[in-house]
């Protein structure tokens, strides 16, 4: 496909009027999921893994069907969106969203619960969980998989949570709501460094117009943040500020928003190899050593500063990194696609009954992995262009980490890898970016490897009607 091969051409008025009606279109969608946050009456099982009333399930699948329609109709446009339009497009949606309840991930409950751990019961999230505090009426609120386990976060986010919970104190609603105002404003600003990088990439070609609105229009990125407060956009935001810096030539600055992105998640690590490489092709082996040292110095000085408020937590984080229920446990409704595949291959011949199998389903995905991240490096060093290859580097080791290291993918995990992608804007990578963004959508209701199955089954009967029509039967006579 070609269809952003081009530079978009100046909007017409009949262009102006057709974006016009896909971003209303967007609004009344993200108007509808908002009100429909609201249908169920007990707070506690709002959400969608446990709705017991089926209508109000297919009713989301319908709405977002429909939301994965708009986005798509959005990928397909060749001209540019009228600036005016793309903006009161993003803002009406987010002040919608923002008012609705959060239904699809309950993460904000356990930020809150973790602010409270820390700022009212004075206790360290590190070393004390949500189960010990059985009397706390947010309880209920908090899945129970998460109730017996200590803070999953690095201490800058659990920072936010504490600051958080000292503004807004015991009022739950309160608290939940300046969630997702910081998620929203964490939006906001991400979507500004993407504009900015959109318009001073020459990769661009001026295609910045017609690429923001698969960022600024996306329905995972304004339903995760302003709907449900999801605090993965930091680190979307975090990391597009690092290439941002690292692309006017700012690599110590670019590598500290990095270091400090890995104390807010740990996952963040996998990206730093990425940097130096391109420091290495950039600079020299000196200033990828230097990089390097800076990146190490940064990392302890983080550390010092952000867990000395909370002692006796680094032995806890240490465990928890080398003992990761993300990366260890199997979870067959959460896997994605190539591990569902490689899980449901070996339970059907009967391996995954014995520790061989599981030990093997481990060592595959590992192995996976590492294949891949050798065979991007070797791709980013052979690149012609070396910002365009750090991109789509990080873009490509985060797909890797997310689809193949890591056993829990949750359709917010991949806000990340959908970013990256619209920054590298090469058409593979923007068509990955809509294709995933769908999945994600489809995969609230569906897992992700039969969400996978549907849309391959729907994409192929179009393409056979389109393509294998019937002959026509000639007239009698």
């Amino acid at each position: 496909m070609a269809l952003h091969a081009h530079a978009p051409t100046a909007p017409s008025v009949d262009s102006a009027a057709r974006w016009r009606r896909i971003g209303g279109a967007l609004v009344l969608l993200c108007g509808a999921v908002s009100i429909a946050s609201f249908f169920k009456s007990d707070p506690s099982r709002n959400d969608f893994e446990r709705f017991e009333d089926l209508r109000l399930l297919f009713l989301y699948f319908t709405l977002f069907t429909g939301l994965c329609s708009v986005y798509v109709a959005v990928y397909f446009q060749r001209d540019a969106v009228p600036r005016r339009t793309l903006v009161v497009t993003c803002v009406a949606c987010v002040a919608v969203l923002l008012a609705g309840f959060p239904v699809g991930s309950k993460d904000v409950f356990f930020y809150a619960f973790y602010g409270k751990i820390w700022g009212f019961y004075h206790a360290n999230p590190y070393l004390a969980t949500i189960a010990d505090f059985p009397s706390d009426p947010w309880q209920a609120l908090v899945q129970a998989q998460w109730r017996d386990k200590p803070a999953l976060y690095g201490p800058l986010a659990l920072e936010q949570s504490w600051l958080i919970q000292a503004l807004a104190g015991e009022h739950l609603w309160c608290t939940v709501w300046l969630y997702k105002a910081c998620a929203t404003a964490t939006l906001i600003l991400t979507l500004g460094v993407a504009d900015a990088m959109l318009r001073q990439t020459a990769a661009g070609n001026g295609q910045g117009a017609t690429r923001l609105p698969l960022l600024a229009w996306n329905p995972l990125f304004l339903f995760e943040c302003a709907g449900n407060a999801h605090n993965e956009i930091t680190m979307v935001l975090l990391l597009l500020a690092a290439l941002w810096c690292w692309r006017g030539g700012h690599s110590t600055a670019a590598l500290g928003l990095l270091v400090l992105s890995v104390w807010y998640k740990w996952y963040s690590v996998i990206f730093i190899p990425a940097f130096l490489v391109a420091e290495l092709r950039r600079a020299g082996i000196r200033a990828a050593v230097r990089d390097a040292i800076v990146c190490a110095v940064a990392a302890v000085l983080f550390g010092w500063v952000l867990l000395a408020p909370l002692p006796g937590s680094l032995r806890p984080v240490i465990d928890a990194l080398l003992h990761s229920g993300a990366t260890r446990g199997i979870y067959p409704a959460e896997l994605s696609p190539p591990l569902a595949a490689l899980f449901w291959s070996l339970r059907a011949s009967g391996l995954m009954e014995t520790d061989l199998g599981f030990h093997l389903f481990h060592g595959v995905r590992v192995a996976l992995f590492g294949v891949a991240v050798v065979a991007i490096f070797t791709r980013q060093w052979r690149a012609a262009e070396p910002f365009a290859a750090l991109r789509e580097s990080c873009c490509l080791i985060a797909g890797a980490f997310f689809l193949l290291l890591v056993t829990i993918l949750p359709p917010w995990h991949l806000l990340l890898v959908i970013a990256l992608a619209v920054i590298c804007g090469r058409e593979p990578f923007l068509l990955a970016a809509v294709v995933l963004t769908v999945l994600a959508m489809l995969s609230y209701f569906l897992t992700f490897a039969m969400a996978t199955v549907m849309v391959c089954l729907v994409v192929g009967t179009l393409w056979l009607m389109r393509h294998f029509r019937p002959q026509e039967i000639p007239a009698a006579g």
